[in-house]
Formats: structure tokens, sequence, C-alpha cells
């Protein structure tokens, strides 16, 4: 979740209340079920006072977009990646961006086209360092690693049951599994791979 609601609220300015309320109503409803009120009273504020300064639901969910991309495209070091940038926004706005893509809008595909741009330069860096394998289909791989990186916060409810603890324990547990998976591969022949190619008729 944003880096904002790591800070008391006591620390926060008014508007980043609000925001950071609801980044985490947003991703815990999704923003068809989440209200201005219930955003509202987890920022200790008036609903009026949410409309004032962003004037409606979706003006909400279009600041707490533009602080996703801003964080994607500036907020990380100067000299970081294309994947460190798109690793820490899986690690600060995960839950959010997970369930705003998910909601079939306008501002879901600009978000979503957005964090795909990424997942490109992504294979796009890796290619050109060598480190990470070429694909037949180079933009189908970064699309599979974006659904990949959103994947598991698609189903943190059921993680945090698997793992009897919170989101951050379960999804600690899974990196190295999901690591192996990234570094070592999964199977150790080229069957999965034939049977792929064969349904795209690439055999």
């Amino acid at each position: 979740m944003s880096s904002d609601t790591t800070l008391p609220w006591s620390d926060l300015k008014m508007s980043a209340r609000i925001v950071a309320a609801a980044f985490k109503r947003f991703a815990r409803d999704g923003f068809a079920a989440a209200t201005i009120r219930e955003i509202a009273a987890d920022a200790g504020v008036s609903a009026a006072l949410v409309i004032h300064h962003f004037g409606s639901k979706d003006g909400l969910r279009r600041e707490c977009n533009r602080r996703v991309v801003d964080f994607l495209r500036d907020k990380g070091r100067p000299d970081a990646s294309a994947a460190e940038r798109l690793d820490a926004v899986f690690v600060q706005y995960g839950s959010y961006a997970t369930r705003a893509v998910a909601e079939d809008s306008e501002e879901s595909r600009e978000l979503f086209d957005v964090l795909l741009g990424m997942a490109r330069a992504v294979v796009a860096e890796g290619a050109e360092s060598g480190s990470l394998r070429g694909s037949s289909d180079p933009d189908a791989q970064a699309m599979a690693l974006l659904v990949l990186g959103l994947t598991p916060f698609a189903f943190s409810a059921h993680l945090t049951r698997w793992a009897d603890a919170g989101l951050d324990a379960a999804m600690a547990r899974l990196a190295v599994p999901i690591a192996e998976i990234y570094t070592r591969g999964l199977v150790t022949d080229s069957g999965l791979l034939d049977a792929a190619m064969g349904v795209r008729g690439e055999r």
C-alpha cells in the first residue's frame, strides 16, 4: 500500500489523509462499492470536505491513479531500472492497483496501459542487458510479467488464510518459490513449451 499510509494520521495533511484512506478503501472494497462517506470516516473528516478537495469519488480515484503513475515514473531513484520501478509499485500499491485495473473503466484502462508500458520497458531493458531470456513474443512476455506481478494481490484473502499470517508475511513466503520459477524455470523438459507453441500454431 501507499507509503503515505505508513505515517500516523497526525503527520499527514488533510488532503493526504483523505487520499491515504481512499487507497485503503478502494483496495479493500473496490471503487464501485466504496463510498465517500466511508472514506471520509476512515480519514476522520466530513464527506463535504472530501468533495471540497476532490470534487467527487471519480476525482478521488483520479488522484489515487495519478499518484501511482507519478510514483512509477518519478518517485524512485533517478537511476532506477524499469524492473526496480515496477517492483516498487507492486510493493507500494499492489493491492490498490490490482483492484483498480480489474474494474472496467476508462481510468482502469489508462492505469493498466501505464503499468504495461513499464513492463514492456522491463522486457526491453532485460533483452538489451542480457538479464532476461528472450521470447518469441516480447509483448506477450511483458503482459505475462505484469499479470504475474499483480496476481498475488488478487488472492490476498486466500494467501493470508493459507499462510495464517498477514499479507506481508504471506508474500514473503511466496517470494523464494516465485524467484525460483523466474530464475531456474519450473519444468525440466520442453513439453509444456511445445504444447503452448502448438496451440499457437508454431510447431
